[in-house]
């Protein structure tokens, strides 16, 4: 239990079952000067494997450069184009910070910061009194002094040694039926699928495409886009570059679903479908591992093709937008859940 002292503290935080725990304290809030040099020299890797970022003062605060803490984590960082939005993230941006503005966002939610975020040469300086709130479900990390101490996620293991449970289709899937037969003619389509074995006359391919059902249709759509180069935090309206997550709103869009824009907030809609009875079409979850990062949450998003295959934006195995056999201990073991759209 935390007990009440002149010196403010971060007390242990048990979070739930399986998650991280929140180990911060804030030992002292007397002035220091600030260091003399921010770089690589302030992030070091202890002997018990703990990395640990200096804190230093700001405008008569206690900063730490965020950057560099989520770079220790295992998140990626970027500017935004104009240079005024901060990006840190996964596969796709999880936070926004604006320059001089105490205004940021988690998960495409609003967050108020204690002071203004204030750029440092190539980076961002955050309030330490803003860390706690912004990344204590991410990572375990406590205050000591004058530095963060950052602490190996518990029980991280290797995802490429792990043993997960293999990917199934759905039997039932529509997508997954033997598709009608085009006659030589090219005029009629004949098939057991039909209702009543029916004949269909059919002389534009238009037509033909919008017989396709939903799951077929958004993987051709998807296909469309392989090897279309990856970026963090890509314009979600442009196709020329992608991030996990672009990618899918983009696609979808095509069928009339309006996703949000980031993986996390994506994840928070439709229905959840389990490993073994995925259809195509299908959105599936992934956490991105790091010896530091929590292993609940998400930071990649695909689109499931049929035959445990499935078609993403991504920095890897390649870059791009690319086709990924999943059927592999890492996708696996970094599988959280899939959702369904739609029937």
């Amino acid at each position: 239990m935390c007990k009440s002292k002149s010196r403010a503290r971060w007390c242990t935080i048990g979070l739930t079952a399986g998650s991280l725990l929140l180990a911060m304290q804030l030992a002292g809030c007397g002035k220091e000067a600030a260091p003399q040099q921010q770089g690589t020299e302030e992030i070091r890797m202890l002997a018990q494997g703990q990395s640990a970022v200096e804190i230093f003062e700001l405008e008569g605060l206690d900063y730490v450069d965020i950057g560099q803490m989520a770079q220790q984590i295992g998140f990626k960082t970027a500017w935004s184009e104009d240079r005024r939005e901060y990006l840190i993230g996964d596969h796709d941006v999880i936070w926004r910070f604006v320059v001089d503005a105490r205004k940021a966002s988690k998960e495409e939610a609003d967050v108020e910061l204690e002071a203004p975020a204030r750029k440092q040469e190539d980076s961002l300086a955050l309030p330490v009194e803003s860390v706690k709130r912004l990344f204590g479900d991410e990572a375990v990390f406590a205050r000591q002094e004058r530095e963060i101490v950052i602490f190996p996620a518990p029980g991280y293991r290797d995802p490429e040694a792990g043993d997960g449970e293999s990917f199934a289709d759905d039997p039932q899937d529509p997508s997954q039926t033997p598709e009608p037969v085009l006659e030589s003619s090219g005029s009629f389509l004949r098939g057991d699928n039909w209702p009543g074995n029916s004949q269909a006359a059919v002389k534009d391919q238009a037509v033909l495409q919008a017989l396709v059902t939903n799951g077929g249709a958004v993987i051709q759509e998807a296909k469309k886009y392989d090897g279309v180069p990856y970026l963090f935090g890509a314009d979600d309206k442009s196709t020329k570059r992608f991030d996990c997550s672009s990618f899918t709103r983009y696609i979808y869009s095509k069928f009339g679903h309006d996703l949000a824009r980031t993986a996390r907030a994506q994840a928070k809609e439709g229905a959840y479908v389990p490993r073994s009875s995925l259809r195509i079409g299908d959105l599936m979850y992934f956490y991105v591992p790091g010896r530091f990062k929590s292993n609940e949450k998400v930071g990649h998003v695909g689109i499931y093709m049929g035959a445990q295959k499935m078609i993403h934006a991504s920095p890897l195995p390649e870059d791009g937008v690319q086709v990924t056999d999943i059927n592999k201990a890492y996708w696996k073991e970094t599988f959280l859940f899939a959702k369904r759209l739609a029937d």
